[in-house]
């Protein structure tokens, strides 16, 4: 029997536990908690939670599905579609959604990022048509999922079967189950309490408590008149109730904790009503309101605590210096003062209570502090607490908890430590103390405090029994001593600006450590050792290894970036810079993480929490010091989300207008392929920092793009390209080790962005083909012109061999004809004709060539009046004159006779029956074939003699005139 049920026996112990519970809950319910809100794009209310495999939570909205994964949320729904709904229920089924929607059950394949079904179509009675099905409110994730109607507002399998709560109460297995007299109340929410081992019911108006065997039930009366909505339990057995009035939380011992909304804290929930709420894997509770997503990390690597939670003021305060003394008081100082407290008894890792807060300032009359601006808080050997201020030193005197202010003063009085920096013990007892623009001051305790009790002002003043400065042989490198370090082996180390000394506090000698980087902070590690912070990397100075000669050993980690603060945690050395903690491990691999608030300002290690606090604007947060990352499998990121052209690729796979987006899921997402006007592009990345882990710092890389590592560093996981040229890109992310390392690799990526059209691989083969062809044209032209030079310049020389054998065959037969004048006119006409002469008379045709003395050819004569014969005779000598020519034709001809084209042809066909075309061949084949006759030229130089250039065709029209070949005619 749970014990709640259990009270129904006695109406004493119900009035006794109810009042205690209302007494936990008005004490508990001012102890806030921090909650990290989200507000969705799209969306106001939050009606159902659950969480996939890999650890992203689904989101039931007012106006559809959602996810998201830490960083960013992603809608799954089109709008004005059937996805566009109001979501009650959600539950997995593999990788399979199923959503109880406004239109009744749908599908949602998470791995495709597409619905498999569209919502079921049920007959509309007495109208003979179809419409959609009714609203479904819950799931049966063991039965048939869509089997209760929109009544059933919350169902529980029991071993005593199904329970069912609806709008008329709960029932049993169809057995009505009565929680009051009359009128049963609405059941929202049922869940079984595995720790209490009872059921929990949820009504309008009550929260009850039932055993195991349904049959005792109690109402919690310290809520009553709350309209119970949703229910959840975490591991540790506390129960998370969401009501119309904030979310309560039931510890194990029965205490209620009340969370509301407060418009003045935005770490509060969002709204007061919560429709939603689940514990995940990590035991995150996740709350749905009415105003969006929250949030509440109950187990988390890290806590953050707020001034205003210790000290119950908004005042607020910048802090730059932090101290647990070995008694547990905490001490935090910074830009607005010093806060002393102790802390109280711890509850689910968190503080119940501070204890003895005091805040001491310049305007607190009660507590006040000579200067607001805290430098250093330092606990010496006997446990006195010493504090650093721009006016002076104070000594906290535990006996009437005040501080005493003093000055101390160099011999000359022109040093002294007013703005004070730091402060030591040596191991002789002796104080030393850093002051801006006063150098290092050195006072036996004892003295010193003997001259602060003795003193009556304010400020007390003594004089240092040591200082040192600029001046002087014995001199520090610099007046401004920023800090200072007493090593393992009794060396005081003072830094200031750019230079480091070290002082032996026997001799009290220094000696000056060689560098020139600006020191930003300096801290002794557990082992004596002394670290340095610089603008870009640690340098750690080995006291107990043997000197190099006159320098110390030493080793270098680069940091790459500003070193603010330092902290040895045991044995490992927590470097913050900016908003990322580097873990160094002199003996292991190192690491490195975001911390979870802005840029912290200090650093310190609670050595009796073996928690490491970072201080920073108006709060601090605690860090568990045995802090590591996740190993192998579990630090892969996962690709959540891709945006192409601005555009989500999840909304592109739902709706078919979105036009330039490709629709395609990135879970388990191998090959990007991208066209080429969609390489504007996003990849949203997530580690899931709310899986209590830290957040790595990563490096990536795309090989085809980059030539160095980017690292990711805007609160995000976001990487992204815009204009990238086509091509196949490998996208790989590495984590970042303590030292700035690329290490092991957690996501990777191909990437394919396609070419435009016209530069495809066909068109480019198009391209290729076109360009072997312009290649090849270029070239046959080159040829075609050299071989019509060659064959101009072989035409001129046949044609110079031509003439010059004319020329000598005309002189010949003017020798001979010389030689004949004293012989008989037969014998020299004989003489002539047989030597010169060559009748080629053709017998058997009509038209025979007729061969004279003087070269010239006639076709047979016609009947012609004189001046069609002079007409022709004019043609004839025309022809004569430029038969050599191969560009010689009918429109040259033309042009010297002056006649146009139509009266040329009309006049030369009348008179010979020929075209002027015909004409022209006719005179340049009687011509060939004379000279071919002779004998005393070649075919080429008859060809090119008569205005032919090819060969081919030479000797087809000289075929077609005589029937015969040129080679043939010659030798007939």
């Amino acid at each position: 029997m749970c014990i709640f049920a259990a009270m129904n026996k006695s109406l004493t112990a119900l009035s006794k536990i109810s009042m205690a519970i209302a007494m936990l809950f008005i004490t508990i319910a001012l102890h806030a908690q921090r909650f990290v809100n989200t507000t969705l794009d799209g969306a106001q209310a939050v009606y159902a939670i659950t969480q996939d495999t890999s650890g992203v939570v689904w989101l039931g909205t007012d106006n559809g599905l959602y996810s998201y994964d830490g960083y960013h949320d992603y809608r799954h729904f089109a709008s004005h579609t059937f996805s566009h709904i109001r979501i009650n229920s959600l539950g997995f089924e593999g990788s399979m959604l199923y959503l109880a929607t406004g239109n009744g059950m749908l599908k949602f394949d998470t791995q495709k990022g597409i619905y498999a079904s569209a919502p079921a179509m049920e007959s509309d009675e007495g109208k003979g048509r179809k419409k959609m099905a009714r609203e479904l409110r819950v799931l049966d994730m063991k039965g048939r999922k869509d089997a209760f109607g929109n009544d059933v507002y919350a169902i529980l399998h029991t071993q005593k079967g199904l329970l069912v709560g609806s709008l008329s109460g709960l029932r049993l297995n169809q057995r009505q189950i009565l929680l009051t007299p009359g009128a049963q109340p609405l059941v929202n929410a049922l869940a079984y309490d595995a720790k209490r081992h009872c059921y929990w019911i949820g009504t309008e108006g009550a929260l009850y408590c039932a055993d195991q065997a349904l049959q005792n039930f109690s109402k919690i009366a310290a809520l009553d008149g709350n309209s119970v909505k949703c229910l959840d339990e975490d591991q540790d057995g506390n129960l998370y109730i969401g009501t119309d009035n904030g979310l309560y939380r039931m510890a194990m011992n029965n205490s209620l904790e009340h969370f509301v909304h407060d418009s003045r804290n935005e770490a509060t929930i969002p709204n007061n009503i919560v429709w939603s709420c689940y514990v995940d894997k990590w035991q995150n509770v996740w709350i749905g309101t009415d105003h969006g997503l929250s949030r509440l990390s109950t187990h988390t690597y890290y806590r953050f605590t707020s001034l205003d939670k210790i000290t119950f003021s908004g005042e607020g305060n910048c802090l730059h210096a932090i101290l647990q003394t070995r008694s547990g008081d905490w001490w935090m100082g910074g830009t607005n003062g010093l806060i002393h407290y102790a802390e109280g008894v711890r509850v689910q890792g968190t503080a119940s209570e501070y204890q003895n807060v005091v805040w001491y300032k310049q305007n607190n009359p009660s507590a006040p502090l000579a200067h607001n601006r805290v430098r250093k808080i330092y606990e010496d050997k006997e446990g006195d607490v010493w504090i650093c201020t721009d006016h002076g030193i104070n000594l906290y005197q535990k006996s009437t908890g005040k501080l005493l202010n003093f000055i101390v003063y160099d011999k000359s009085g022109k040093y002294s430590t007013a703005w004070a920096y730091d402060i030591l013990q040596d191991q002789m007892g002796r104080m030393w103390m850093a002051s801006y623009q006063g150098g290092v001051f050195v006072l036996d305790k004892q003295r010193l405090l003997a001259a602060i009790s003795l003193s009556s002002a304010a400020t007390a003043t003594c004089v240092a029994d040591h200082h040192f400065s600029d001046k002087g042989k014995n001199a520090l490198s610099g007046l401004h001593i920023g800090q200072l370090v007493l090593d393992g082996k009794g060396f005081v180390w003072a830094s200031s600006y750019n230079h480091l000394d070290r002082i032996d506090t026997r001799t009290l000698r220094i000696s000056h450590i060689p560098g020139n980087d600006a020191i930003n902070y300096l801290m002794k590690s557990g082992n004596g050792n002394v670290w340095v912070g610089y603008n870009a990397s640690v340098k750690c100075f080995m006291v107990n290894l043997p000197m190099k000669g006159k320098e110390l050993e030493s080793k270098e980690w680069k940091i790459d970036a500003k070193v603010v603060s330092m902290c040895d945690v045991e044995n490992k050395v927590w470097v913050v810079a900016g908003n990322v903690c580097s873990v160094l491990d002199p003996e292991n691999n190192s690491f490195r993480f975001f911390i979870p608030m802005e840029s912290p300002n200090n650093i310190y290690y609670s050595k009796l929490n073996h928690e490491v606090v970072m201080g920073g604007n108006d709060g601090f947060i605690s860090i568990r010091a045995d802090l590591s990352m996740p190993k192998d499998d579990k630090a892969q990121l996962l690709l959540a989300g891709i945006v192409v052209n601005g555009r989500q690729t999840q909304d592109a796979l739902l709706d078919e207008n979105i036009e330039g987006t490709p629709g395609v899921s990135p879970v388990g997402l191998k090959t990007l392929v991208l066209e080429h006007d969609e390489n504007n592009f996003t990849l949203q990345l997530s580690d899931l920092p709310f899986a209590d882990h830290p957040t790595a710092v990563y490096a990536y890389r795309l090989e085809g793009s980059d030539h160095e590592w980017h690292y990711l560093d805007k609160g995000d996981l976001d990487i992204t390209y815009n204009g990238l040229s086509y091509g196949d890109y490998h996208l790989t992310v590495h984590v970042v080790d303590g030292e700035g390392n690329i290490g092991d690799e957690v996501y990777q990526l191909e990437i394919s962005v396609l070419p435009p059209w016209y530069l495809t691989i066909w068109c480019k083969l198009f391209y290729l083909t076109l360009l072997i062809v312009g290649i090849a044209w270029v070239i046959n032209a080159h040829f075609v012109r050299k071989q019509l030079k060659e064959a101009k310049k072989q035409k001129e020389e046949i044609l110079e061999q031509v003439q010059a054998r004319m020329k000598f065959y005309a002189n010949l037969a003017d020798e001979l004809k010389n030689a004949a004048a004293h012989r008989s006119f037969d014998e020299v006409n004989h003489l002539v004709v047989s030597n010169l002469d060559v009748n080629a008379s053709d017998s058997e045709s009509e038209s025979a060539m007729i061969v004279n003395l003087n070269g010239q050819q006639t076709l047979p004569e016609v009947e012609i009046d004189e001046m069609d014969k002079k007409l022709l005779d004019e043609i004839k000598e025309t022809i004569e004159e430029n038969m050599v020519d191969s560009d010689f034709n009918v429109s040259v001809l033309q042009e010297k006779m002056g006649m146009g084209n139509k009266q040329l042809y009309r006049k030369l066909k009348a008179i010979t029956g020929q075209t002027p075309v015909e004409y022209i061949r006719d005179m340049r084949m009687q011509k060939a074939a004379k000279l071919l006759k002779a004998g005393k030229f070649s075919v080429s130089e008859v060809m090119y003699t008569v205005g032919f250039s090819n060969s081919s065709y030479f000797s087809k029209c000289f075929s077609k005139a005589f029937g015969m070949t040129p080679t043939e005619f010659m030798r007939s």
